[in-house]
C-alpha cells in the first residue's frame, strides 16, 4: 500500500483541500485500481488517514464520498461509492423511418450506371475536362465493388482526369445560380452558423437529384423523348446555370442515383436502432450515428421553412432525396480552394485498401483545376485506387461506411463524451464539459487546450488524461464480447510488449469479429484509450516505453513532452511542422 501514491491530493474535488480538517471528503477512484483487490490510503486531516477498500462494482473515475460520523464520543467514516447511470434518449421513430426508407421511386436494377457514367464522361469531355480514354466504370479484385479500372496500360505519372473549377459543385458556384437561396440560408437562425454551407449543399444537390429521378422515372415507364422531362430543369427554370454546367451537373447527378447507401452506419441505424447498439457496444458511436440521422431530417425542416419564409423560388424536395444528397455529399467531397467541393467524375476512386494508392488528386491552383494524376503504373484491368486521407477505421465508418482491417489501420481514434466521464470533469475542470478528440497520431487541438485549462487549476494534467481514459475504457474490458480480443491482445503483448495484433491471437471461434466493421471500431477506440494511457505513465516515470504500443511513437513523443512541461512551466501550444521545416502556428 505504502508504494503506491496517495490519489487524495489531485483527484480530490476543488473545495476539498488535502491536509485540512473535513467531515466530508470527495475524491475520485484512481485508474490504476483492482477493484476488489486494491485499498486506498486516503488523507483527511492532520496526521490523520482513512484506508478503504475499492468494491468489486467500483470503476476509475468514480466519485468516493468519505462522512465522519460521531457516535458514543468515538469517529468513525462513512465510505459511499456514487456511479452514474446514464439512458439513451427515446428514438425519434419517425425521423429514423425516414432515413431507413429514403424514398426511392426506382429500383436499382433499372438505372444503368454504367452508361450513365459513360454519358458523363463524353459530356464532361465535351464541357472542358480532361477523361483519359485508358479509363472506365468497372470492379476489380480486391474489392470488387464499382470504382474506376484502366483498359490500357497507364504509366506513372500520366495524366488521368483534369475537372475545371466552374464545374465543380461549390458553394461560391451556388451563389451564382441561386443567389435568393444562398443569402436565405446564410442568414437562417435556425441552424448553426458552422452548418450552414453543409445544409446549402444538400439543398442544391437534392434539387439536382430530384430532377435526374424524375427523368429516370419517365424513362423507366417507356415514355417518349417529348414526354420525359428531359427539357424540365431546375438549373434552367429555377437557378439558371452555365450550359456546361448543366449538362456536367445533371449528367453527375445521373450517376448518384443508385446510391442507396445500405451499408451506410446512419442508414443502419436508422432502421434497427438496438441492432447498431448492440453491434458496437460498448463504444458510443452508435449513438452518434443515431443523432445524425435524425439532425439531418431537422435540417431539412429548418431549410424548408427558412426557404419558405424567404419566398424564395426553389424545386420542390422530399426530406428523402435531401438525405441522399447529404450522404452523396459526405461519401465524396474534396477539399479545393473550397472546403465543400463535389467535382464530377473525379469522385468516382475507391480509396486504396492497402494505404498505397495509385493515382493521388491535386488542386492546381494556377490552372484551378482538380487534377487526378497516376503515382505507379496500372495493367489493364487494374482498379486506379487513390486515398480518402490517413484515418482511423472509427473515422472511416463514420464517413463513409467501411473500414481497413486491423493490421492496415493507420491509426487510432476515440471521442471523449462527457457525460461519460462526468466526475472526472467535475473535479479536473470545475464541472466544464470540453469536447475532447484522441488520436494516436498526433495531439489534437481539444486535447491541448483542456490539458493546459487543467494544469491552470493546478492540477496533474498526467493524472487527469489517465483518469479520462481508464473511465472510457473501463466499460470496453468489462464487456463479454471483447474480452476475446482483449485476451488476443494480451497475448501478442506477452510475446511482443509493443504489438497491438489482437486479430492474430485470437480464437478460431471468434475470428470473425476481425471481420466486422463495428467491431474494428470499438478495437480502435480502445488502442486509442490504452495508448494515451501508456503516454501519461511514461510521463509520470511508471512505464518503460519501450513496452508501449509501437504505432503511437510519434503522438506519444509529443504527449509525454507536453505533459512533462506542463509541470515544470505550467503549459505548452501545438505547432503543425510541415514536410518542407517550415514551421507553421
Amino acid at each position: 500500500l505504502r508504494s503506491q501514491p496517495l490519489f487524495d491530493g489531485q483527484n480530490r474535488a476543488p473545495s476539498q483541500p488535502a491536509g485540512n480538517d473535513q467531515d466530508k471528503v470527495q475524491l475520485l477512484v484512481p485508474a490504476n485500481v483492482r477493484p476488489g483487490f486494491t485499498k486506498l490510503q486516503v488523507t483527511v486531516g492532520p496526521g490523520d488517514q482513512v484506508q478503504l477498500a475499492v468494491p468489486e462494482t467500483a470503476r476509475p473515475g468514480d466519485l468516493i464520498e468519505l462522512e465522519r460520523q460521531d457516535a458514543a464520543g468515538k469517529a468513525s467514516w462513512m465510505c459511499k461509492f456514487v456511479r452514474d447511470t446514464f439512458l439513451n434518449g427515446e428514438d425519434r421513430k419517425s425521423s429514423l423511418a425516414v432515413m431507413a426508407d429514403l424514398g426511392r421511386r426506382l429500383s436499382p436494377s433499372s438505372l444503368d450506371v454504367d452508361a450513365s457514367v459513360a454519358r458523363l464522361f463524353d459530356i464532361a469531355r465535351a464541357s472542358g475536362c480532361y477523361v483519359s480514354p485508358k479509363i472506365k466504370r468497372g470492379m476489380a479484385p480486391p474489392l470488387n465493388v464499382p470504382g474506376l479500372i484502366a483498359v490500357d496500360a497507364i504509366s506513372n505519372g500520366e495524366e488521368l482526369i483534369r475537372v475545371p473549377e466552374r464545374l465543380h459543385i461549390t458553394p461560391p458556384a451556388v451563389e451564382k445560380c441561386a443567389p435568393a437561396l444562398f443569402a436565405a440560408v446564410r442568414d437562417m437562425s435556425g441552424l448553426p452558423e458552422n452548418r450552414r454551407t453543409e445544409a446549402l449543399h444538400g439543398f442544391f444537390l437534392a434539387a439536382l437529384l430530384t430532377d435526374a429521378e424524375d427523368r429516370a422515372f419517365a424513362r423507366s415507364q417507356g415514355s417518349s423523348a417529348q414526354e420525359t422531362p428531359e427539357t424540365q430543369s431546375v438549373l434552367k427554370d429555377v437557378w439558371p446555370a452555365e450550359p456546361d454546367q448543366k449538362k456536367v451537373w445533371e449528367a453527375y447527378a445521373d450517376t448518384l442515383l443508385s446510391e442507396d447507401f445500405a451499408y451506410h452506419p446512419f442508414r443502419l441505424a436508422a432502421f434497427n436502432p438496438d441492432g447498431m447498439r448492440g453491434s458496437l457496444s460498448p463504444s458510443q458511436e452508435a449513438e452518434y450515428y443515431i443523432d445524425m440521422a435524425t439532425d439531418l431530417v431537422s435540417m431539412h425542416g429548418a431549410l424548408a421553412r427558412c426557404v419558405e419564409a424567404a419566398g424564395v423560388k426553389s424545386k420542390s424536395q422530399e426530406v428523402e432525396m435531401f438525405l441522399r444528397a447529404r450522404l452523396c455529399a459526405q461519401t465524396r467531397v474534396f477539399q479545393t480552394c473550397v472546403d465543400t467541393t463535389l467535382v464530377p467524375v473525379a469522385d468516382l476512386l475507391n480509396h486504396s485498401p492497402t494505404l498505397e494508392p495509385g493515382v493521388l488528386w491535386n488542386w492546381d491552383e494556377k490552372a484551378r483545376a482538380m487534377v487526378i494524376t497516376a503515382v505507379k503504373d496500372h495493367a489493364p484491368g487494374e482498379e486506379l485506387f487513390t486515398t480518402y486521407g490517413s484515418r482511423s477505421n472509427m473515422l472511416l465508418y463514420r464517413t463513409y461506411g467501411f473500414t481497413h482491417t486491423p493490421e492496415t489501420e493507420p491509426g487510432w481514434t476515440y471521442i471523449v463524451r462527457p457525460h461519460l466521464v462526468r466526475p472526472v470533469m467535475t473535479v479536473f475542470l470545475d464541472d466544464e464539459r470540453p469536447q475532447i478528440l484522441l488520436e494516436s497520431s498526433h495531439i489534437d487541438e481539444t486535447l491541448c487546450k483542456v490539458l493546459n485549462q487543467v494544469a491552470a487549476r493546478g492540477k496533474d494534467g498526467a493524472e487527469f488524461l489517465r483518469l479520462l481514459c481508464a473511465r472510457s475504457r473501463w466499460a470496453y474490458e468489462q464487456d463479454e464480447r471483447v474480452k476475446p480480443a482483449l485476451d488476443a491482445l494480451q497475448r501478442a503483448r506477452q510475446e511482443d510488449p509493443a504489438s497491438h495484433a489482437w486479430w492474430s491471437y485470437i480464437g478460431e471461434e471468434h475470428r470473425d469479429l476481425a471481420n466486422q466493421d463495428s467491431f474494428r471500431v470499438v478495437m480502435s477506440e480502445y488502442l486509442c484509450l490504452t495508448a494515451h494511457m501508456e503516454a501519461a505513465d511514461v510521463a509520470d516515470g511508471r512505464k518503460d516505453e519501450s513496452t508501449c504500443l509501437r504505432g503511437c511513437k510519434t503522438m506519444r513523443g509529443s504527449l509525454v513532452d507536453a505533459l512533462r512541461m506542463l509541470k515544470t512551466v505550467g503549459g505548452f501550444s501545438l505547432h503543425r511542422v510541415p514536410p518542407d521545416g517550415e514551421t507553421k502556428k
